[in-house]
């Protein structure tokens, strides 16, 4: 057995990392705000064509606040793609209002454009906005999307948690909508170890901070005329995000070598899914689909996890989740097949060569049982 585990998408972190944070602990800037954080925001403003970012703690709170800033309130109606993490959807209970899931496009894996036309072309009332996620690095095609949400006058947030340096016809996802975010979780394509961005303009990055540092109104005395949150990023974690954000690019070539490598060495059994026309993924993730359905994906995570490597089943979809049982979902059940046939490969920017040929080795042993 490989002594060392071989984890899913675990931080890649160095020395660069060690030294920022050591310069934003020496500058006495411990608090939620300071010189780092300033300068990451203004570093990640750069890949939105100078859109406003505001710094949160987690993509999850970054999301919150963009529901908010649509206007969504109790009993509103939001449509988010079922086939995704379950913090798109968390959020939108959040404020009481209603989730409608729809399903996943053959594509992209992402939420179904023509779905969701036709479901706002008979629907009695709109709902408020719509959350699209840019799923395992793949961008949606969030330029139909917007389309069709700008016919109807529905605002559009992307959830491009695992997407960050992905684009779309040279544009970076989260930067097309009404609203976007990103994750700086530990296992995305870069860390601060926690937390989150909000694109957004300039109107709503006032609004997102004034609500993220508890919706204090006052100067000298703390004045709160409304409920606010706390949702505003460390000086100290931006640190560590200044440092990774200088090796995105280079982390998503080794993401896309990886993949690349999976593909050619296991397209007999599995489906890769390939980058439609003016789409460029990060492949945050290697995301396949078995070919033989009578293979058991349980059985091989089983195996794989006896041999110390960590793999998963792509995310269950959220209208068979107990939490949104009673909840709408409007498909043919694409997103079901998805993630009965699909699984995610160890995918870390860490990954040696040695460790992913040990990967392969064993899952093309498992298949030759």
């Amino acid at each position: 057995m490989n002594k060392q585990r071989i984890y899913l998408s675990p931080p890649n972190i160095s020395e660069e990392e060690r030294e920022l944070v050591q310069d934003a602990l020496a500058s006495g800037w411990i608090a939620p705000i300071g010189p780092s954080l300033e300068q990451f925001e203004k570093k990640l403003e750069g890949y939105f064509g100078g859109r406003s970012v505001l710094a949160v703690n987690s993509g999850t709170s970054a999301l919150h606040l963009a529901l908010i800033l649509c206007g969504v309130e109790d009993g509103d109606g939001v449509v988010v793609s079922s086939f995704t993490f379950a913090a798109s959807a968390n959020i939108v209970l959040y404020e009481r209002a209603i989730p409608i899931f729809i399903d996943s496009e053959e594509l992209s894996w992402n939420l179904d454009p023509e779905i969701l036309a036709s479901y706002l072309s008979k629907a009695e009332v709109l709902p408020k906005a719509i959350i699209v996620t840019h799923l395992y690095g793949m961008p949606a095609q969030i330029d139909r999307i917007i389309e069709i949400a700008e016919e109807y006058k529905v605002k559009v947030i992307e959830d491009a948690a695992e997407s960050l340096g992905a684009t779309l016809n040279g544009k970076y996802v989260g930067g097309f909508g009404d609203y976007g975010i990103i994750s700086f979780n530990g296992n995305k394509i870069i860390t601060t170890s926690a937390g989150g961005a909000l694109i957004c303009d300039d109107i709503g990055w006032e609004r997102g901070r004034y609500l993220a540092t508890q919706a204090n109104s006052g100067t000298s005395s703390y004045e709160h005329k409304e409920a606010g949150y706390n949702y505003r990023m460390s000086n100290i974690l931006a640190g560590i995000g200044l440092a990774q954000s200088a090796k995105l690019d280079l982390f998503i070539e080794k993401k896309r070598a990886i993949y690349k490598l999976y593909k050619e060495a296991l397209g007999t059994y599995f489906e890769f899914l390939d980058e439609p026309a003016n789409s460029y993924s990060n492949r945050w993730l290697t995301s396949v689909l078995v070919k033989d359905r009578s293979r058991s994906l349980s059985d091989l995570i089983s195996y794989l996890d006896s041999n110390n490597i960590e793999a998963r089943r792509l995310w269950k979809p959220l209208h068979l989740q107990e939490a949104y049982a009673d909840s709408v979902f409007i498909g043919k059940g694409k997103c079901e097949e998805l993630y009965e046939r699909g699984i995610c490969f160890p995918s870390g920017t860490g990954l040696t060569e040695e460790q992913q040929h040990h990967v392969i080795k064993t899952i093309q042993d498992w298949f030759l049982q």
